[in-house]
């Protein structure tokens, strides 16, 4: 199997998830950082043992050796970049939230109909045993038919209020 070739845009926090799994992962290859403090994104890079570090997004997406990219920068730009790295013939994963905008989302969605990428915004509770269970219950009709569900939100570190928690 050809090891996946991965880029990350935005060397800030939530990175750190996204860098550890791209580390522990024998089929990914991490090539570069991108960040718009170059010194941050040298420093992610070295630590991560990815050859090459950015100031500019553009430039990431533009590199031939790169297959996929996970977005991990400011919500306000995940529309931007995804949009961008999916013109730019990568795969992405893009932090949560999506968009900012439904508007926003559609473009997304355009973007990646009229391309052979995946695109995947990181909601990681799907993925999670429980959720799995819940979901192969669902489909086995053993819960019947779903007309309601209510949703809570939980956050281990706490809530921190604001635009972050309203819903």
């Amino acid at each position: 199997m050809t090891k996946l070739r991965i880029g990350v845009i935005g060397a800030g926090s939530i990175a750190t998830a996204h860098l550890d799994a791209y580390a522990a992962h024998p089929d990914v290859d991490l090539i570069a950082i991108a960040d718009i403090n170059l010194d941050r994104a040298r420093a992610v890079a070295d630590r991560y043992g990815a050859a090459r570090a950015y100031d500019d997004a553009h430039e990431l997406l533009a590199a031939d050796d790169i297959d996929g990219v996970s977005i991990c920068t400011w919500n306000d730009t995940h529309a931007l970049w995804a949009i961008a790295a999916i013109e730019a013939g990568k795969h992405v994963l893009v932090e949560k939230p999506l968009s900012r905008t439904v508007a926003e989302a559609v473009e997304i969605e355009k973007a990646a109909a009229s391309s052979d990428r995946v695109v995947q915004v990181g909601f990681v509770r799907r993925h999670s045993p429980n959720c799995q269970v819940l979901k192969s219950f669902i489909d086995a009709g053993e819960l019947g038919e779903m007309y309601y569900a209510k949703a809570s939100l939980i956050r281990r570190m706490g809530n921190p209020g604001g635009w972050f928690a309203d819903k």
